[in-house]
């Protein structure tokens, strides 16, 4: 018998009433839990196993298998405010989505860190556009593939003005950025608000409001940055959805 706190990434019917839940969790990484009768009527786990829900997990470790038995499970945080709010949740999603796609076989507490805080801000209310920036940033921070907003990545040198090379996920200065297409210009205010995002931490950029900076562009060049480090993130059903709803 295991027990770990864990997020709830994904869940799916199996059978005629059991649920397949994917699950990131702070001690073993990502799992994936059979919750027998989870469906049923008068199951204990109704209303528990919902993407996004921050549970105390028990489960029937199984060596060799793919999947484990969930035997017992409680709320931690529900997270009831970013699950009712519709801009939360497709930017939430995003995050879920990449941790689903990792290897099975990576453990991180810091990774689970990460976005229990980030999924607990936006659950009191911070702003789900630089919530999901701040991740995706630290993400990359974590796995030592860096976005870096104040050096140019070719030269070294501070950029006067910045470009980002989609293709590459690359900030260059402007002198570097020539010869290379498509080549996407980066805004004063954008290229302050991802210096501000890797420099300060999470309590400070919870406080932020809306972002003044571009919403289209920060988002394209961060999902462009995973594609480009990622093989799994290059297709991401939940960019998908987001860029037909923005």
């Amino acid at each position: 018998m295991q027990n770990t706190t864990a997020i709830v990434l994904k869940m799916k019917a199996q059978g005629e009433s059991s649920s397949l839940i994917h699950v990131y969790s702070r001690e073993f990484g990502k799992l994936i839990l059979i919750a027998k009768g989870a469906r049923g009527p008068k199951s204990g786990f109704r209303g528990l196993l919902e993407p996004f829900s921050l549970l105390n997990i028990h489960y029937n470790e199984k060596k060799g298998r793919a999947y484990h038995f969930l035997s017992h499970a409680e709320y931690l945080d529900p997270f009831t405010h970013l699950k009712t709010n519709p801009r939360a949740v497709l930017y939430g999603s995003v995050l879920l989505e990449i941790l689903y796609k990792i290897p099975d076989t990576q453990t991180d507490p810091a990774l689970f860190d990460l976005l229990r805080d980030v999924l607990t801000a936006v659950n009191r209310g911070s702003d789900a556009v630089n919530m999901h920036a701040f991740f995706i940033l630290h993400y990359l921070r974590l796995e030592g593939l860096m976005l870096d907003p104040e050096h140019c990545f070719q030269c070294g040198k501070v950029p006067d003005k910045a470009c980002f090379l989609p293709h590459s996920g690359q900030i260059l200065c402007e002198n570097c950025s020539q010869g290379y297409a498509p080549v996407w210009e980066l805004p004063a205010t954008l290229l302050s608000l991802l210096i501000m995002m890797m420099n300060e931490n999470i309590a400070r950029i919870a406080q932020l409001r809306e972002t003044t900076a571009d919403v289209t562009l920060l988002n394209r060049l961060l999902w462009n940055t995973l594609a480009s480090r990622f093989e799994n993130c290059r297709t991401l059903r939940s960019v998908d959805i987001l860029r037909k709803v923005l």
